[in-house]
Order: C-alpha cells, then structure tokens, then sequence
C-alpha cells in the first residue's frame, strides 16, 4: 500500500499557482526547488494530509498546462459552512467559478478553475 500521493502539473508559473492554492484550499510550502535538471517547482499541502500538489515548470522547453474540462482534483467537504466557506476563499484566491463539464458535480458542489485551466471541484458531501 502506498503511503503518500503527490499529483504534479505543469504550470506557467509555480508561484502564482502556490499562491492561489494556498489561499483557496489553505495549503502550505511543504518543499520548493530551483532548476533541478532544468525544472523549477513547489510541493503545496499540509503535513496532516497523504497528498500534495506538485506545480513545476521546465525552464529549457516549457511544456504548456494541458487539460481537458473532466481532469478534476475534487476535495469533500462534509460539513456545509465549512464548504461556503471553502468555496468564498476560492474565488477570493482568484479562481474563477465555472459549470461543470459533467452536471454530477454541480449536484452537490462548485467548480473552479485555476490561472492556467485546471479545475478544482469542492463537494459539500462526505467521501464513502
């Protein structure tokens, strides 16, 4: 079994992406690096979590965010204030509210998407 999950994207700026992250989903600097074998990025999360958020650009041959309107990171919220709460820090953090691709997510939830197109769903359900 694995005891840590980390997603990594491909940004056009790490920082902007950090920024937006922390101040939306309340994430910290877990870790940063500076042309590591031409890549730059920042780990974004929180000690008491399994996962974390790897924004990276590569500084020699860039590689555009690609992304289709179903690559979804989505984060449940069980607990309805907090959800509102969750989903105001979005749109202040600069994420920008979207319909979702699929209606499902709307049922019970928000969609937003980031700077470079990556969409983040917050459900207000419990996961299971």
């Amino acid at each position: 079994m694995f005891t840590h999950m980390r997603i990594a994207r491909p940004v056009t700026d790490p920082e902007k992406s950090f920024q937006m992250y922390s101040q939306g989903l309340g994430l910290q600097k877990l870790a940063d690096f500076e042309d590591h074998q031409g890549f730059s990025g920042i780990m974004s999360g929180r000690e008491d979590l399994p996962w974390h958020l790897e924004f990276t650009v590569c500084l020699h041959h860039p590689v555009q965010p690609l992304h289709t309107a179903e690559d979804l990171f989505v984060l449940y919220y069980p607990d309805k204030a907090e959800w509102e709460q969750a989903c105001a820090r979005m749109i202040d953090a600069g994420f920008s509210r979207v319909d979702s691709f699929n209606p499902y997510w709307d049922v019970n939830g928000r969609t937003f998407v980031d700077h470079d197109g990556y969409r983040v769903v917050l459900q207000n359900r419990a996961w299971g």
